[in-house]
């Protein structure tokens, strides 16, 4: 994992598909909470969205394949909005394209798995995807005057 800071809207997180990796989000997101005085909500938000994306990328899109590189990016391009933006190497795949899969099962059983989507599209104020050359990007938007409480 590595960190930097180009400029006071613009900070990044780099880190390699392996599921311990993922313990540095949360390490990340407290660093941006209290140098951006993001509330405790959008906090949460922001965590959730960003280890769902990124144990996705590293389960499906590299197919648990250690080492590949996932580049997270934040911005604040103004007063009390925040941008996280998800980069990968990845085979192509937009997940506003893809179906929410329902709740309950064909049994009527609660399902296991498949609910990543729905909570990014839940938490997330905005999403936009892109494809780049050679991967993914992925842009979540938080706003403070649009958080969703826990």
């Amino acid at each position: 994992m590595t960190s930097d800071t180009e400029d006071a809207t613009l900070e990044r997180l780099n880190l390699q598909s392996s599921i311990s990796e993922l313990a540095h989000i949360p390490e990340w997101i407290e660093r941006l909470a209290a140098r951006y005085a993001i509330s405790s909500d959008l906090q949460f938000a922001m965590d959730l969205c960003l280890e769902e994306v990124i144990s996705n990328i590293m389960r499906h899109g590299y197919a648990g394949q250690p080492g590949r590189p996932i580049r997270a990016q934040f911005s604040s391009p103004r007063e009390g909005h925040f941008v996280l933006v998800v980069e990968d190497e990845a085979p192509h795949f937009n997940p506003l394209a893809a179906p929410e899969l329902p709740c309950v099962d064909s049994q009527g059983l609660a399902r296991i798995g498949g609910h990543g989507i729905r909570l990014v599209r839940h938490f997330a104020g905005s999403l936009e995807y892109q494809q780049i050359p050679g991967g993914n990007r992925l842009s979540l938007g938080f706003s403070a005057s649009e958080a969703t409480p826990r």
